[in-house]
């Protein structure tokens, strides 16, 4: 991202939006390369805490770690020789289609199903890269987090998730904020970790926010 944001002459500062796993790609970003970071708005964020604290049913199965980064690359190679085109039918949009329509077409190709995987293989690493390069000092930073559980349909599981959501609205979420001196949480009540579909409006107003506090700093 740092190498496509200078190619394409984009000047920093920069305001940073991640939402999920996002959320720990800007965090990284971040602790390297933090004069060009303005200001950051995590979205329900992943939380390098997850493994130890979640209930086992939310995290994937990973490989071990010695096979990891051999899957990594085998998923990568696949990507670039076009093997998974092959075994895909490409989906069809309609004449008209909606951002929605796009957008999943887009999430079918071949190469997005690569990254999908292979940074699924890396998620270790991602948690400690962000705890390790955790740093913001005082550069605006909003905290979005659902304040409903997601849905299971198991009624232990529903439970289990009820319960560790209390957790993370109160501890884990809040516990972000304190990456920077001026970071601030908001909790989403009407909508569960699918923020940017179910409440893009307060995702807006949280980046436009930080974007103004970001500009008055600079004044």
């Amino acid at each position: 991202m740092h190498a496509l944001l200078h190619r394409a002459s984009v000047p920093a500062p920069y305001v940073l939006a991640g939402w999920s796993f996002g959320g720990l790609n800007v965090r990284v970003y971040n602790g390297m390369y933090p004069a060009d970071i303005a200001g950051m708005v995590l979205i329900d964020s992943a939380h390098e805490d997850e493994p130890q604290r979640a209930p086992k049913f939310f995290l994937a199965d990973t490989a071990p770690a010695y096979l990891r980064h051999p899957l990594y690359l085998m998923m990568k190679a696949t990507g670039w020789a076009g093997a998974l085109r092959f075994m895909q039918r490409r989906p069809q949009l309609p004449a008209r289609p909606t951002k929605q329509q796009v957008i999943g077409a887009l999430r079918q190709q071949p190469k997005s199903l690569v990254t999908d995987i292979s940074t699924g293989l890396m998620v270790p690493e991602s948690y400690r890269e962000a705890h390790d390069l955790a740093r913001m000092g005082s550069a605006p930073l909003i905290v979005l987090t659902a304040g409903k559980p997601q849905r299971w349909n198991n009624p232990e599981m529903a439970r289990q998730a009820a319960a560790y959501q209390q957790v993370w609205i109160h501890e884990m979420q809040s516990q972000l904020t304190r990456l920077s001196s001026r970071g601030r949480q908001i909790v989403v009540e009407n909508s569960d970790h699918g923020i940017p579909d179910e409440a893009p409006e307060v995702v807006v107003s949280a980046i436009q926010e930080v974007v103004t506090a970001a500009r008055v700093e600079s004044q």
